[in-house]
């Protein structure tokens, strides 16, 4: 089997990314380190797959970016605005196989084509987390870390919001509307952000003495189906919701669609919040009120945290939080009497 990047890394005693920045020509690597690992590279017979070889001969670098979800676009124009400007491209992955996503994604980083990956939203139990924090490979998560009760904790870089706190502002401005019957749409709770989300829906409802009624929550695939179609068995409901939070924006434009196709109005008969401000929601009908978690901010932000931990391996890791706000429009009023 041939040697691999790893294994380079293990007889050098360094880490994959140092061995990925001699096999690329990087600078800031010290001649004693760089002497090291050439060494090894020469005993192994490492020789970097022709994908590698192909970017090196174009003089390329390259960053991967590993999605967890699709609602990725303005914050990849933040990360691509930023790497742009260091002479960087991106490499952009997902599988909904979230071990053939990480298997995928070694390969990449041990071949050296890669030289840091950048994670667009975690999972419960995630192996490419997991596996990128074993093999010290650079990397900066876009999100909520999983399996990490305080995330200042987490071993590795991170750009998030308080999604939990965002959530709760948010179903807290629909009660302080008056709504007490306020349903919930969610993503599948695997994913740490809707969990955090849930979990602030729940906080939020619970502190305003209310229960917690299951049958007006429904968890819902992407497909803007699904969302429909989980809305309208809640508004069919002897006790229909008078308020729907979704924790994305695109959920919210399924409920608005729910609630047309039943002529129930929004806001007069149903108040509709979203989150995460898509533009869609400044044109959908009424204009969507939402929670803003400036994308393209955090896009910047993760891409310069990842450029300044190849530039500086010995940084210790930084765990940046980005404020949220809520955006008032038309699709929230009080309930009817």
């Amino acid at each position: 089997m041939p040697a691999t990047i790893k294994d380079v890394a293990r007889l050098a005693k360094v880490s994959i990314s140092t061995v990925s920045r001699v096999t690329n020509g990087a600078e800031n690597v010290s001649p004693a380190v760089k002497k090291r690992v050439l060494k090894a590279v020469k005993a192994l017979n490492y020789t970097p797959n022709v994908i590698a070889r192909s970017l090196e001969s174009r003089n390329s670098r390259n960053i991967e970016k590993a999605f967890a979800n699709q609602s990725f676009l303005v914050l990849l124009n933040g990360i691509m605005q930023v790497l742009s400007e260091y002479d960087y491209t991106v490499v952009l992955t997902s599988d909904t196989d979230k071990t053939k996503e990480m298997e995928h994604c070694m390969r990449l980083v041990r071949s050296g084509a890669v030289q840091g990956v950048i994670v667009h939203g975690s999972f419960v139990n995630d192996p490419l987390i997991a596996r990128l924090v074993e093999e010290d490979v650079p990397f900066v998560l876009s999100g909520y870390p999983p399996d990490f009760p305080d995330a200042d904790t987490t071993p590795f870089n991170l750009v998030s919001i308080d999604a939990k706190e965002s959530a709760r502002e948010a179903v807290k401005y629909l009660l302080a509307q008056g709504h007490r019957n306020i349903g919930l749409v969610h993503a599948p709770l695997i994913r740490s952000v809707e969990r955090c989300k849930y979990d602030g829906y729940v906080e939020a409802v619970t502190e305003a003495g209310l229960r917690v009624n299951h049958t007006i929550i429904c968890e819902v695939g992407y497909e803007l189906s699904d969302t429909v179609a989980a809305v309208k068995n809640m508004l069919r409901l002897r006790r229909r919701p008078t308020a729907i939070f979704c924790t994305d924006d695109q959920y919210a434009i399924g409920a608005l669609h729910a609630a047309a196709e039943m002529k129930i109005r929004v806001p007069e008969d149903l108040s509709v919040m979203g989150h995460n401000n898509h533009s869609v929601g400044e044109i959908s009908t009424p204009p969507l009120t939402t929670v803003d978690v400036s994308r393209a901010q955090m896009g910047r932000r993760v891409a310069q945290l990842l450029i300044d931990m190849l530039q500086d391996p010995s940084r210790k890791p930084q765990h940046l939080y980005l404020p949220t706000s809520l955006v008032v429009r038309q699709s929230v009023a009080a309930p009817n009497p």
